[in-house]
């Protein structure tokens, strides 16, 4: 399972509120401790947290 944390339409400088966002995705981050990401822009900043799901019968069969 992945979580996801944004802000849209963002009136404020991103650069202030990246730290914050940032916080918020901590707290999801037992919803997906593989990866993680942030994207920022003017008006929008969104985090996520990644869990890699692998099926232990198939690791071995890639094809």
């Amino acid at each position: 399972m992945c979580g996801i944390v944004c802000a849209f339409d963002v009136k404020e400088s991103t650069d202030v509120l990246r730290p914050q966002l940032l916080e918020m995705s901590k707290k999801v981050r037992h919803r997906g401790p593989d990866w993680s990401g942030i994207y920022a822009d003017e008006k929008a900043i969104l985090a996520h947290e990644r869990l890699a799901i692998v099926d232990p019968a198939s690791e071995n069969n890639l094809f």
